[in-house]
């Protein structure tokens, strides 16, 4: 499959699953964010809840919160990942070769265990698969989700992005 067949079929899916979950229309991005800490999901949910962009959180206990861009789901597992653009994960239970073979990047703590395959994008070289941050920091974590929003503002560095993931 090309790297156009990828983002097609990843638009696609992506528009679903937006309707599926309510999630604003107007955010072209949709991203998965899985930790098995609790704590620094809590953390993060409200930093996510002012980002130009759409989030599906895979936590057990939400405690009913309403936020427009958020939507919760129980398991990672039994969820397609085909229309999530990006995951910001600790890695622990997660198969990352399953998600990047979908053109999910991963936004991952650097001390994962693809850490001899994964590299820092750096739009300017073209080189890169991932954004990684350091373990146990959810400021680090969410730094590395910056940094990956600002990168998908330009398309042609997005597409160079999702053509290194889905090359690893």
């Amino acid at each position: 499959m090309s790297i156009t067949d990828i983002l097609s079929q990843k638009t696609t899916h992506r528009d679903k699953l937006k309707t599926h979950f309510n999630l604003p229309k107007r955010s072209k991005v949709l991203i998965g964010v899985y930790f098995s800490e609790e704590k620094i999901t809590a953390k993060l949910i409200k930093w996510l809840s002012v980002l130009p962009a759409n989030f599906v959180i895979f936590w057990e206990d939400p405690k009913n919160l309403d936020i427009k861009n958020i939507a919760f789901e129980k398991s990672h597992e039994s969820f397609d990942m085909t229309g999530v653009d990006a995951v910001l994960c600790d890695c622990d239970d997660l198969k990352l070769e399953k998600l990047m073979e979908v053109g999910v990047v991963p936004l991952v703590n650097e001390n994962n265990y693809l850490w001899k395959i994964l590299q820092e994008f750096h739009p300017g070289r073209a080189e890169g698969n991932a954004y990684l941050y350091e373990k146990w920091s959810h400021w680090a974590a969410y730094y590395a989700l910056i940094r990956y929003l600002e990168n998908h503002k330009f398309p042609y560095d997005n597409r160079n992005l999702v053509k290194n993931v889905v090359w690893v």
